[in-house]
């Protein structure tokens, strides 16, 4: 009985992946790639969240601190850390 409680579990739950790289059509973004080609191979972020707790004064092509980008695709919803300018984190949460 615990082990199919145990497969309901896993398969109702929302699984978050910690990744390295993500694939984009037949190019890869990794850590330490540019904010720029973050936007080259997603565009614009669905949501744009600054984490260093500072506010405004910054345009769409500006980064500063760390800030949380996220995309959505194909029923899932990808989390980029930008730090310094710079893919310090991906995260992939699956809906």
């Amino acid at each position: 009985m615990r082990r199919y409680l145990l497969l309901a579990l896993l398969f109702t739950g929302v699984a978050v992946h910690a990744e390295d790289s993500l694939r984009v059509g037949d190019r890869v973004l990794s850590l330490g790639d540019s904010a720029a080609k973050v936007q080259e191979l997603l565009g614009q972020p669905v949501v744009r969240t600054l984490l260093d707790g500072q506010n405004g004064g910054l345009t769409n092509n500006q980064v500063s601190g760390s800030e949380q980008w996220q995309y959505l695709q194909d029923g899932k919803t990808v989390y980029i850390i930008i730090t310094d300018g710079k893919v310090s984190d991906i995260e992939t949460k699956y809906n």
